[in-house]
């Protein structure tokens, strides 16, 4: 009874007095964006019906390159023959079915984060004979490129916002420079950043309006975007959760383990979502040297973030190659 007595004593003060206590296991849930919410309202809605939250929807739409406007109608919640092309033009793109309608397959493929900058830079125009999307990489309209003489590029990183240690963001994006580097006959230096005006690309984190007149939208959905040749900017999402965690691609339920100078955090079961930087660096590299986005599944410039992804494909490959007329 007594050696009972002082073994139990131990571990009362193990749970009471040590500060070192265990935690709870707890569920927590990844917030949905609201767009995403919108979506699911309008599920399976048909042409000719007018629902509130049609113009979400146009408006998306319209911000990737499916559907064009010429007047206000972007702001309407009319479910015309235009939404219904343009969704299943959305839908070929991304190796959906092309039912014109919004399914939950494509409920899932407009919800995932991804690249701002538009899948299709040159609209149809709805005079599309078929719905016929070539598995390719493509290039911004009329294919802009470095001069042949800007073959050395510099880079510089100038953020209205903080989000990484500097040291982990210079070691994500310099890797996927020297990815490109591999792939093609670029050369990429960093430059210290108050020569931001000499350098030929400006990397950076940024919020909201940010003065280029793309405007970040919070957390979820665009990620980040660059603009062509010879613009060189290139702006990340200062809300998202960045991460240069090689596991980073966190979406759903996990296991987290912690350790805490005052106490030691039992597994604890949680949603959580982070964002790989190099992954977006790569993507987004890819535009700096002008690649449009590719419908190749499984592409770094494919454009929805599926993962962790830090080696380019053969698509990608392909397309830097083809650009600048490289030997393969």
């Amino acid at each position: 009874m007594a050696l009972n007595l002082l073994i139990s004593i131990p571990f009362f003060l193990l749970f009471v007095v040590n500060p070192f206590h265990f935690v709870e296991p707890r569920t927590l849930e990844v917030s949905e964006h609201p767009f995403t919410r919108t979506l699911r309202k309008l599920k399976e809605i048909n042409k000719g019906q007018r629902v509130r939250g049609v113009g979400e929807l146009k408006s998306y739409l319209k911000k990737f390159g499916y559907l064009t406007t010429n007047d206000n109608s972007s702001n309407n919640n009319h479910f015309d023959k235009n939404v219904e092309f343009a969704l299943k033009e959305y839908q070929v793109f991304h190796h959906l079915r092309p039912t014109g309608r919004v399914d939950a397959e494509t409920i899932k493929r407009m919800g995932l984060p991804r690249c701002g900058v538009p899948d299709i830079i040159t609209p149809q125009n709805h005079k599309l004979k078929g719905l016929v999307i070539l598995a390719n990489y493509s290039f911004f309209s009329g294919s802009p490129k470095w001069e042949e003489s800007k073959r050395a590029l510099t880079y510089t990183f100038v953020s209205s916002a903080n989000v990484l240690r500097m040291y982990d963001v210079r070691l994500a994006t310099r890797n996927a420079f020297q990815s490109w580097a591999r792939a093609s006959n670029f050369t990429f230096m960093e430059m210290p950043s108050e020569y931001n005006n000499l350098a030929n690309i400006v990397l950076g984190f940024h919020r909201g309006d940010h003065g280029d007149g793309y405007p970040f939208d919070g957390p979820g959905q665009v990620l980040a975007h660059t603009f062509a040749p010879q613009d060189g900017r290139l702006h990340f999402d200062a809300d998202e959760p960045w991460s240069i965690e090689s596991t980073s691609w966190n979406v759903g339920p996990g296991w987290n383990v912690g350790w805490d100078w005052r106490r030691w955090v039992r597994p604890r079961w949680q949603s959580r979502r982070t964002i790989d930087l190099q992954t977006v660096a790569l993507h987004e590299i890819g535009h700096l040297l002008g690649l449009g986005h590719s419908n190749v599944p499984g592409s770094i410039m494919y454009p929805s973030y599926e993962g962790v992804k830090r080696d380019l494909t053969q698509d990608d490959v392909d397309g830097i190659r083809a650009l600048y007329r490289l030997p393969n």
